[in-house]
Protein backbone atom coordinates (compact mmCIF):
# COMPACT_ATOMS: atom_id res chain seq x y z
CA UNK A 1 0.00 0.00 0.00
CA UNK A 2 1.36 3.42 -0.83
CA UNK A 3 -0.15 6.64 1.03
CA UNK A 4 -0.02 9.80 -0.42
CA UNK A 5 0.28 12.25 2.59
CA UNK A 6 -0.94 16.33 2.22
CA UNK A 7 0.05 18.25 5.12
CA UNK A 8 1.60 21.78 5.06
CA UNK A 9 2.73 21.12 8.28
CA UNK A 10 6.58 19.56 7.40
CA UNK A 11 6.81 17.97 11.00
CA UNK A 12 3.40 16.77 10.98
CA UNK A 13 3.21 15.10 7.82
CA UNK A 14 6.60 13.22 8.38
CA UNK A 15 5.28 11.50 11.42
CA UNK A 16 2.36 10.34 10.05
CA UNK A 17 4.51 8.72 7.24
CA UNK A 18 6.30 7.26 9.86
CA UNK A 19 3.31 5.68 11.34
CA UNK A 20 2.29 4.36 7.94
CA UNK A 21 5.61 2.86 7.00
CA UNK A 22 5.58 0.96 10.46
CA UNK A 23 3.23 -1.23 9.17
CA UNK A 24 4.96 -2.13 5.95
CA UNK A 25 3.44 0.70 3.74
CA UNK A 26 5.08 3.51 1.52
CA UNK A 27 4.47 6.71 1.87
CA UNK A 28 4.86 10.25 0.29
CA UNK A 29 5.03 13.75 2.15
CA UNK A 30 4.03 16.66 0.18
CA UNK A 31 2.79 19.86 0.98
CA UNK A 32 1.39 21.91 -2.02
CA UNK A 33 -1.37 19.60 -3.90
CA UNK A 34 -0.06 20.46 -6.96
CA UNK A 35 2.54 18.09 -6.12
CA UNK A 36 0.26 15.40 -5.87
CA UNK A 37 -0.82 14.10 -9.78
CA UNK A 38 3.00 12.41 -10.37
CA UNK A 39 1.97 10.49 -7.35
CA UNK A 40 -1.50 8.98 -7.62
CA UNK A 41 -0.90 6.45 -10.46
CA UNK A 42 0.91 4.55 -7.29
CA UNK A 43 -1.17 6.07 -4.52
CA UNK A 44 -4.09 3.25 -2.42
CA UNK A 45 -4.68 5.81 -0.26
CA UNK A 46 -4.69 9.84 0.03
CA UNK A 47 -4.72 11.46 3.65
CA UNK A 48 -5.23 15.73 4.26
CA UNK A 49 -6.15 18.08 6.45
CA UNK A 50 -10.51 18.73 6.02
CA UNK A 51 -8.57 22.10 4.41
CA UNK A 52 -8.00 20.37 1.31
CA UNK A 53 -10.72 17.95 1.76
CA UNK A 54 -12.65 19.36 -1.63
CA UNK A 55 -8.98 18.54 -3.39
CA UNK A 56 -8.85 15.29 -1.99
CA UNK A 57 -12.91 14.19 -2.68
CA UNK A 58 -12.09 15.29 -6.23
CA UNK A 59 -8.94 13.08 -6.54
CA UNK A 60 -10.72 10.18 -4.73
CA UNK A 61 -14.23 10.62 -7.52
CA UNK A 62 -11.06 10.73 -9.99
CA UNK A 63 -9.44 7.31 -9.40
CA UNK A 64 -11.16 4.33 -8.32
CA UNK A 65 -9.02 2.48 -6.68
CA UNK A 66 -8.18 5.49 -4.11
CA UNK A 67 -9.35 6.30 -0.62
CA UNK A 68 -8.88 9.40 1.01
CA UNK A 69 -8.17 9.74 4.99
CA UNK A 70 -9.05 13.38 6.50
CA UNK A 71 -8.19 14.47 9.88
CA UNK A 72 -9.05 18.21 11.48
CA UNK A 73 -8.61 20.70 14.35
CA UNK A 74 -11.82 22.33 14.08
CA UNK A 75 -15.27 20.34 14.67
CA UNK A 76 -16.68 17.47 12.68
CA UNK A 77 -19.79 19.56 11.41
CA UNK A 78 -17.41 20.82 8.17
CA UNK A 79 -15.55 17.27 7.46
CA UNK A 80 -19.03 15.33 7.73
CA UNK A 81 -20.13 16.56 4.32
CA UNK A 82 -17.21 14.99 2.78
CA UNK A 83 -18.02 11.58 4.06
CA UNK A 84 -21.77 11.95 2.87
CA UNK A 85 -21.04 12.64 -0.46
CA UNK A 86 -17.96 10.72 -0.82
CA UNK A 87 -17.83 6.96 -0.39
CA UNK A 88 -14.44 6.18 -0.38
CA UNK A 89 -13.76 8.90 2.70
CA UNK A 90 -14.87 6.93 5.19
CA UNK A 91 -12.38 8.21 8.22
CA UNK A 92 -11.92 11.77 9.93
CA UNK A 93 -9.29 12.12 12.90
CA UNK A 94 -9.15 14.74 15.21
CA UNK A 95 -6.06 16.50 16.12
CA UNK A 96 -5.19 18.94 18.89
CA UNK A 97 -4.43 21.67 16.57
CA UNK A 98 -3.00 22.60 13.11
CA UNK A 99 0.87 21.99 14.60
CA UNK A 100 -0.39 18.73 15.75
CA UNK A 101 -0.28 15.34 14.50
CA UNK A 102 -3.01 12.87 15.07
CA UNK A 103 -3.52 10.24 17.48
CA UNK A 104 -0.62 7.62 16.96
CA UNK A 105 -2.39 4.98 17.98
CA UNK A 106 -5.43 5.84 15.56
CA UNK A 107 -3.36 6.78 12.46
CA UNK A 108 -1.83 3.11 12.80
CA UNK A 109 -5.06 1.47 13.50
CA UNK A 110 -6.16 2.95 10.38
CA UNK A 111 -2.72 2.18 8.39
CA UNK A 112 -3.14 -1.27 9.53
CA UNK A 113 -6.49 -2.10 8.36
CA UNK A 114 -6.04 -0.54 4.64
CA UNK A 115 -2.72 -2.11 4.10
CA UNK A 116 -4.11 -5.59 5.56
CA UNK A 117 -7.77 -5.10 5.18
CA UNK A 118 -9.98 -7.91 7.84
CA UNK A 119 -12.13 -7.75 10.77
CA UNK A 120 -12.49 -5.31 13.51
CA UNK A 121 -9.13 -5.13 16.01
CA UNK A 122 -9.12 -6.64 19.35
CA UNK A 123 -10.10 -4.32 22.68
CA UNK A 124 -6.53 -4.27 23.20
CA UNK A 125 -5.90 -2.23 20.20
CA UNK A 126 -7.62 1.11 21.60
CA UNK A 127 -5.43 0.74 24.69
CA UNK A 128 -2.31 0.22 26.86
CA UNK A 129 -0.95 -2.56 27.75
CA UNK A 130 -2.08 -3.42 31.62
CA UNK A 131 -5.86 -2.26 30.98
CA UNK A 132 -8.71 -3.91 32.61
CA UNK A 133 -12.03 -4.59 31.36
CA UNK A 134 -15.40 -6.18 32.12
CA UNK A 135 -18.38 -7.67 30.06
CA UNK A 136 -21.59 -7.19 30.82
CA UNK A 137 -24.74 -9.89 30.05
CA UNK A 138 -27.12 -8.42 28.18
CA UNK A 139 -30.53 -10.33 27.20
CA UNK A 140 -33.32 -8.71 28.55
CA UNK A 141 -34.94 -4.86 29.25
CA UNK A 142 -34.27 -5.42 32.69
CA UNK A 143 -30.21 -6.39 31.68
CA UNK A 144 -30.36 -3.14 29.97
CA UNK A 145 -30.68 -1.20 32.56
CA UNK A 146 -28.66 -3.29 35.32
CA UNK A 147 -25.98 -2.71 32.33
CA UNK A 148 -26.39 0.90 32.51
CA UNK A 149 -25.81 0.88 36.41
CA UNK A 150 -22.66 -0.76 35.83
CA UNK A 151 -21.31 1.06 33.28
CA UNK A 152 -22.02 4.27 35.28
CA UNK A 153 -20.06 2.67 38.50
CA UNK A 154 -16.93 1.40 36.64
CA UNK A 155 -16.72 5.12 35.28
CA UNK A 156 -17.58 6.39 39.01
CA UNK A 157 -14.63 4.04 40.38
CA UNK A 158 -12.35 5.64 38.26
CA UNK A 159 -12.66 8.89 40.22
CA UNK A 160 -13.61 11.44 37.55
CA UNK A 161 -16.41 14.08 38.21
CA UNK A 162 -19.95 12.51 38.36
CA UNK A 163 -21.25 14.13 34.58
CA UNK A 164 -18.58 11.67 32.90
CA UNK A 165 -20.57 8.20 34.47
CA UNK A 166 -23.91 10.26 33.46
CA UNK A 167 -22.95 10.61 30.29
CA UNK A 168 -21.14 7.60 30.06
CA UNK A 169 -24.42 5.88 30.85
CA UNK A 170 -26.25 7.29 28.40
CA UNK A 171 -24.12 6.08 25.62
CA UNK A 172 -24.42 2.56 26.75
CA UNK A 173 -27.78 3.19 26.88
CA UNK A 174 -28.35 4.31 23.57
CA UNK A 175 -25.99 1.85 22.13
CA UNK A 176 -27.90 -1.33 24.11
CA UNK A 177 -31.12 0.06 22.46
CA UNK A 178 -29.70 -0.11 19.51
CA UNK A 179 -28.59 -3.61 19.59
CA UNK A 180 -31.60 -5.24 21.26
CA UNK A 181 -34.11 -3.14 19.58
CA UNK A 182 -33.21 -1.80 15.89
CA UNK A 183 -30.61 -4.67 15.24
CA UNK A 184 -32.76 -7.82 15.42
CA UNK A 185 -34.42 -8.99 12.58
CA UNK A 186 -36.36 -12.60 12.20
CA UNK A 187 -35.91 -14.98 9.05
CA UNK A 188 -37.43 -12.92 6.12
CA UNK A 189 -35.13 -10.02 7.37
CA UNK A 190 -38.53 -8.10 8.99
CA UNK A 191 -37.65 -5.81 12.73
CA UNK A 192 -38.45 -7.84 15.46
CA UNK A 193 -38.70 -5.39 18.06
CA UNK A 194 -37.83 -1.78 16.39
CA UNK A 195 -41.97 -0.96 16.39
CA UNK A 196 -41.79 -0.71 19.88
CA UNK A 197 -38.79 0.58 21.50
CA UNK A 198 -40.57 0.48 25.11
CA UNK A 199 -41.94 -2.64 25.74
CA UNK A 200 -39.85 -4.88 27.61
CA UNK A 201 -38.50 -8.35 25.74
CA UNK A 202 -36.20 -11.22 25.86
CA UNK A 203 -33.15 -12.03 23.29
CA UNK A 204 -32.94 -15.70 21.81
CA UNK A 205 -29.26 -16.59 22.61
CA UNK A 206 -28.34 -15.92 18.66
CA UNK A 207 -29.87 -12.77 19.32
CA UNK A 208 -27.92 -10.78 22.09
CA UNK A 209 -25.66 -8.15 22.15
CA UNK A 210 -22.13 -8.51 23.87
CA UNK A 211 -20.84 -5.22 25.82
CA UNK A 212 -17.24 -4.67 27.11
CA UNK A 213 -16.19 -1.87 28.70
CA UNK A 214 -12.29 -1.05 29.46
CA UNK A 215 -9.84 1.43 30.74
CA UNK A 216 -5.92 2.15 30.67
CA UNK A 217 -6.22 5.00 33.29
CA UNK A 218 -5.86 7.43 30.30
CA UNK A 219 -8.55 6.23 27.89
CA UNK A 220 -12.16 4.83 28.87
CA UNK A 221 -13.50 1.98 26.20
CA UNK A 222 -16.75 1.18 25.59
CA UNK A 223 -17.92 -1.61 22.83
CA UNK A 224 -21.12 -3.20 22.17
CA UNK A 225 -21.53 -5.55 19.38
CA UNK A 226 -24.99 -7.26 17.90
CA UNK A 227 -25.06 -10.56 15.32
CA UNK A 228 -26.63 -8.79 12.68
CA UNK A 229 -24.68 -6.23 10.98
CA UNK A 230 -27.54 -3.87 9.53
CA UNK A 231 -26.19 -0.82 10.71
CA UNK A 232 -25.78 1.14 7.22
CA UNK A 233 -23.18 4.03 6.07
CA UNK A 234 -25.61 6.62 5.61
CA UNK A 235 -27.49 5.87 9.28
CA UNK A 236 -23.61 7.08 11.13
CA UNK A 237 -22.59 9.98 8.69
CA UNK A 238 -26.25 11.50 7.47
CA UNK A 239 -27.46 11.16 11.38
CA UNK A 240 -24.47 12.83 12.74
CA UNK A 241 -25.07 15.61 10.07
CA UNK A 242 -28.36 16.12 10.60
CA UNK A 243 -27.92 16.20 14.79
CA UNK A 244 -25.08 19.13 14.09
CA UNK A 245 -27.09 20.99 11.60
CA UNK A 246 -29.87 21.03 14.04
CA UNK A 247 -28.02 21.58 17.14
CA UNK A 248 -26.58 19.23 19.92
CA UNK A 249 -29.53 17.72 20.96
CA UNK A 250 -32.54 18.71 18.55
CA UNK A 251 -34.60 15.84 18.52
CA UNK A 252 -36.74 17.41 15.54
CA UNK A 253 -34.27 15.31 13.13
CA UNK A 254 -35.45 11.82 13.76
CA UNK A 255 -34.23 8.94 16.05
CA UNK A 256 -30.88 8.38 13.49
CA UNK A 257 -29.66 11.87 14.04
CA UNK A 258 -30.23 12.25 17.63
CA UNK A 259 -28.78 9.15 18.70
CA UNK A 260 -25.69 9.75 16.79
CA UNK A 261 -25.37 13.05 18.74
CA UNK A 262 -25.04 10.70 21.72
CA UNK A 263 -22.17 9.30 20.49
CA UNK A 264 -20.89 12.42 19.07
CA UNK A 265 -21.18 14.34 22.66
CA UNK A 266 -20.13 10.96 24.75
CA UNK A 267 -16.65 10.49 23.24
CA UNK A 268 -13.79 11.55 21.30
CA UNK A 269 -13.59 8.54 18.71
CA UNK A 270 -16.04 6.71 17.65
CA UNK A 271 -15.69 3.21 15.38
CA UNK A 272 -18.01 1.61 13.27
CA UNK A 273 -17.38 -1.64 12.00
CA UNK A 274 -20.42 -3.63 10.18
CA UNK A 275 -19.89 -6.75 8.55
CA UNK A 276 -23.34 -7.71 6.65
CA UNK A 277 -25.61 -10.06 8.40
CA UNK A 278 -23.01 -11.08 10.60
CA UNK A 279 -22.12 -7.95 12.97
CA UNK A 280 -22.22 -4.45 13.72
CA UNK A 281 -19.62 -3.04 16.37
CA UNK A 282 -19.46 0.55 17.50
CA UNK A 283 -16.69 1.30 19.65
CA UNK A 284 -16.30 4.74 21.75
CA UNK A 285 -13.01 6.44 23.13
CA UNK A 286 -12.57 8.87 26.00
CA UNK A 287 -10.01 10.40 26.78
CA UNK A 288 -9.75 10.62 30.61
CA UNK A 289 -7.46 13.17 31.06
CA UNK A 290 -10.22 15.57 29.06
CA UNK A 291 -11.93 17.79 31.13
CA UNK A 292 -16.27 18.22 29.99
CA UNK A 293 -15.22 21.58 28.18
CA UNK A 294 -12.95 20.24 26.65
CA UNK A 295 -14.63 17.60 24.83
CA UNK A 296 -17.81 19.85 24.31
CA UNK A 297 -15.06 22.08 21.94
CA UNK A 298 -12.38 19.01 20.85
CA UNK A 299 -11.98 18.06 17.20
CA UNK A 300 -13.65 14.04 17.16
CA UNK A 301 -13.20 11.38 15.04
CA UNK A 302 -15.32 9.08 13.27
CA UNK A 303 -14.39 5.85 11.39
CA UNK A 304 -16.84 3.86 9.33
CA UNK A 305 -15.55 -0.08 8.46
CA UNK A 306 -17.46 -2.07 6.23
CA UNK A 307 -17.23 -5.96 4.70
Amino acid sequence: MHAVILERNKLVGRKVARLFMSVGATATTVEDPAQIAQHLSVADVICADTFDADFVAEQVRAHGKLRGVLWTAEPLKRSLRYLVETKLIDNVLGRKDFESAPRAWEVLMIARRLAAPGGPPPLSAYLDWGFSAIELEVRTTSDRDAAVGQIQQFVTNLQVPKRISEMFGELGHELLMNAMYDAPVDMHGRPKYALDRKADIRLADEERPSVRLATDGSKLVLQVRDPFGRLERKHVFEGLARGLAGGEMDSSHGGAGLGMMVCHNSSSAMFFDVSRGRHTEVTAVFELDMNLRELRTQAKSVHFWSA
